[in-house]
């Protein structure tokens, strides 16, 4: 009598395209937070306006996330608005 051995159904060595993709974190009108599959986040589109309040948000409820540029000066005077 011969056993029968299930094989282990073999996994891709490369991640599916799905999660490589950006998750969103936030958006803000127009202006999405989001974070990259590698570790770094990322504010994308929207208007000055709108990138001052994603800025102000995470200064607030999201303190890991650090903007490697700082804001324009037109950025700076809509929070001070």
């Amino acid at each position: 009598m011969k056993l029968k051995i299930k094989t282990r159904r073999r996994v891709p060595s490369a991640l599916p395209a799905f999660l490589l993709r950006p998750t969103t974190i936030a958006r803000f009108g127009r202006a999405n937070l989001v974070k990259h599959f590698d570790g770094p986040y990322e504010l994308q589109g929207g208007t000055a306006e709108e990138r001052a309040t994603a800025r102000e948000w995470c200064s607030l409820f999201a303190p890991q996330v650090v903007f490697a540029a700082a804001p324009r000066g037109d950025s700076a005077l809509a929070i001070t608005a």
